[in-house]
């Protein structure tokens, strides 16, 4: 039988215990554009980045986080805009083809990035960044339960903050300027 004792003792042995999750989220990653193209976060050194774990067959989520990127770079001064990089990270390579995934960011616009890998690539970085990402057999198909937070990264390619899923866009904007020369 388990007492409220034993409960206690358990949870404290478990915020005891050493885990993945006690070293420091973020960290260098390199993906692939569409057109094959690697794209390290140290390649974008100097820019703010603002990264998003999705895939384009999102009903919800991933749009509505495009569209709060494409509005936060029309909101920022011409001079500042240029060094944010909104960062979109397709995590169904395999429906997510270039010929998919191109138009699909175009639509939000063309400042932001769109990046895949293989399953293996996706899962180190998201595990990097904790957060996570699964298939789920819908039918015949598939859908994604993945993260829906932005990770917001400083021009020196560190993981600032972790920006929940519908943070107001001007928020966003807010946090995004502190870190702008």
């Amino acid at each position: 039988m388990i007492t409220p004792r034993t409960l206690l003792l358990w949870f404290a042995c478990c915020l005891a215990a050493p885990s993945s999750a006690a070293t420091t989220p973020g960290g260098d990653f390199t993906l692939h554009t569409p057109r094959g193209e690697a794209v390290s976060l140290t390649s974008l050194r100097g820019r703010v980045v603002l990264l998003y774990f999705g895939f384009t067959y999102c009903p919800e989520m991933c749009p509505t986080e495009l569209l709060r990127f494409q509005r936060l770079l029309s909101l920022l001064p011409a001079d500042k805009r240029t060094q944010v990089q909104p960062i979109f990270v397709s995590v169904d390579p395999k429906r997510d083809t270039p010929d998919v995934l191109v138009p699909y960011v175009s639509h939000f616009g063309q400042d932001i990035l769109a990046l895949t890998g293989s399953e293996q690539e996706l899962r180190q970085v998201a595990e990097q960044y904790g957060a996570q990402f699964r298939y789920v057999p819908t039918g015949s198909s598939y859908t994604v339960d993945h993260t829906a937070n932005t990770f917001l990264i400083d021009r020196t390619g560190t993981l600032v903050q972790i920006i929940p899923y519908g943070t107001p866009t001007k928020e966003i904007l807010k946090l995004v300027s502190r870190l702008l020369p």
